[in-house]
């Protein structure tokens, strides 16, 4: 079997925004769901006006002034996510099972002998911001497009549609030092046979343009996995009894790492043996750490009622990506003709993530049950890519014509049914950031869904829906359990590459949480 291996390295100094992240990268870093305590989350996370809870100090910071005493608290998640991809008559499930601690909170209180302010609040918590844990597969029989098509058209298209020159895809000749995505692209596709060059030596057309009557099948597995991570120092006070106002300043991590195979199969004719083939696996290792400041006051005019108000700021992460590609090409007849090209990337950049702004409102009944609603609006548009010298990527503007404001919001009460015994419910509802233009492309075609490197299959997200309920119970004054569980529904657009068939990715959570905590 003939093999053709080639790897190339690219330094951190040279690589810039090669082969950084792209539009659709940056959104899948920024999203977050539904997280916290069991109670808050029985509540649908509408804690914004409550405080008293460390989920509410996440969402309002000036949540740590209602505390009177200290406390410690933990939660464990137990999460099952479970995905069905429909292409067609083609429908694929998976699932993937997920335990996790999702925070571990101290909160302390420093008596100040002062009728003003009696108190002054200290916190540190450990939470669990996002989870990236999901697996899905999608099959696909008689498509109609190729992503050797979408290949071709990109390199074609490229310097103004003078595209590329052939001897500037030799891998083995030249390492990509600065150049964009598309050439490593064409440069794996060029060198496996998957494209060939037309006359003139800068334009390409698909293995499929040969081909009589082609049809083709298509394969897509991924498995994402990582998670968002958030250390926050809280600190806050009461003011009184009537103003509470809370600061935070976050320490955050962040790590995601995603695997996916790509292949296709062309069949000519009615032959049921493939013509050509290849397959494509992408892995991808994103880490980066960065800080963010929160700020928020909570406003109790009467005993029965809370208003509160946040500023969530961006995170500001410095990120390192590794990223491998290995794109292997076969001609059907076994061990004849095997093509393979592989390349490995490491690359630093800076990645700023959307502000948010958190409103909330929260009614107490009788000291026996409690309403609250949160609206929280999140500018998407602000997503930012740099250099690790501060210069904008060229993927800003795309992030700015693809993305909009997006609203949450998050509905919860709690009925104390015993002095000991209390039942809760939630929903909550997530908008969809994504604009048209990534829906139905632009009238010129030209612009297209970017993502990191060479994987080129993406998600375009729908609207988010939580059910959430729960139960709290406190054995002691002191010791206290709560469990909640969660349903969430989410259904998105897949794509193989920008212009392929559309599949339906529809994703299921259901996860349940409990929490222990101790007042003293």
């Amino acid at each position: 079997m003939k093999r053709i291996f080639i790897l190339a390295l690219l330094s951190t100094s040279f690589i810039g925004s090669a082969l950084a992240q792209g539009e659709m990268d940056a959104f899948n870093l920024s999203y977050t769901g539904l997280k916290g305590t069991a109670r808050s989350v029985a509540m649908g996370g509408a804690f914004g006006a409550l405080g008293g809870d460390i989920s509410g100090i996440a969402i309002n910071p000036a949540g740590i002034g209602v505390y009177t005493t200290s406390e410690i608290v933990t939660t464990m998640n137990f999460a099952n996510t479970r995905t069905r991809t429909d292409l067609y008559d083609s429908r694929t499930n998976d699932s993937r099972f997920k335990f996790s601690f999702d925070n571990f909170a101290f909160v302390g209180t420093v008596p100040l002998h002062s009728d003003v302010a009696p108190l002054i609040n200290f916190g540190f918590s450990y939470n669990r911001v996002q989870s990236f844990d999901r697996k899905y597969t999608m099959n696909g029989h008689f498509v109609d497009e190729s992503q050797t098509r979408y290949i071709a058209d990109r390199v074609n298209r490229f310097d103004g549609n003078r595209g590329i020159p052939s001897t500037d895809l030799e891998l083995a000749q030249e390492p990509f030092f600065d150049r964009p995505s598309v050439y490593w692209l064409g440069a794996l596709a060029f060198n496996t046979g998957m494209i060939t060059p037309k006359s003139g030596g800068r334009q390409y057309e698909s293995v499929l343009t040969k081909m009589e009557d082609p049809t083709i099948d298509n394969y897509l597995h991924v498995f994402e996995r990582g998670s968002v991570d958030s250390y926050d120092f809280n600190m806050g006070t009461t003011f009184a009894d009537m103003v509470s106002a809370g600061l935070t300043i976050s320490v955050t991590d962040l790590s995601y790492n995603i695997s996916s195979l790509y292949s296709e199969a062309f069949y000519e004719d009615a032959s049921n043996i493939p013509k050509h083939e290849y397959d494509m696996e992408n892995q991808l290792r994103t880490d980066g750490s960065g800080w963010q400041v929160k700020a928020g006051l909570i406003f109790k005019p009467i005993q029965e009622l809370r208003i509160g108000a946040a500023y969530h700021s961006p995170t500001w992460y410095n990120m390192t990506d590794s990223y491998t590609v290995l794109m292997d090409a076969f001609n059907g007849r076994p061990n004849v003709s095997s093509r393979r090209e592989e390349g490995l990337v490491f690359t630093d950049y800076k990645f700023r993530t959307p502000d948010k702004w958190v409103f909330s409102l929260a009614g107490v009944i009788a000291k026996r049950a409690i309403i609250s609603a949160d609206y929280e609006l999140t500018n998407y548009g602000r997503m930012n890519f740099q250099d690790v010298n501060g210069f904008a990527f060229e993927e800003n503007q795309d992030i700015k014509e693809s993305f909009r404001n997006s609203s949450t919001l998050r509905l919860g009460a709690e009925f104390r049914i015993t002095p000991q015994f209390s039942g809760r419910v939630g929903y909550m509802w997530q908008q969809s950031p994504v604009k048209d233009i990534l829906v139905n492309g632009s009238a010129d075609g030209t612009h297209t869904a970017l993502t990191a490197g060479t994987i080129t299959h993406f998600s375009l997200v729908g609207d988010a829906n939580y059910f959430t309920y729960g139960l709290g119970y406190r054995f002691t004054p002191h010791f206290y359990t709560d469990v909640a569980f969660v349903m969430n529904s989410r259904t998105d657009d897949l794509y193989s590459f920008a212009g392929s068939d559309k599949a339906e990715l529809k994703t299921n959570l259901f996860s349940g949480l409990l929490t222990f905590g101790y007042r003293f």
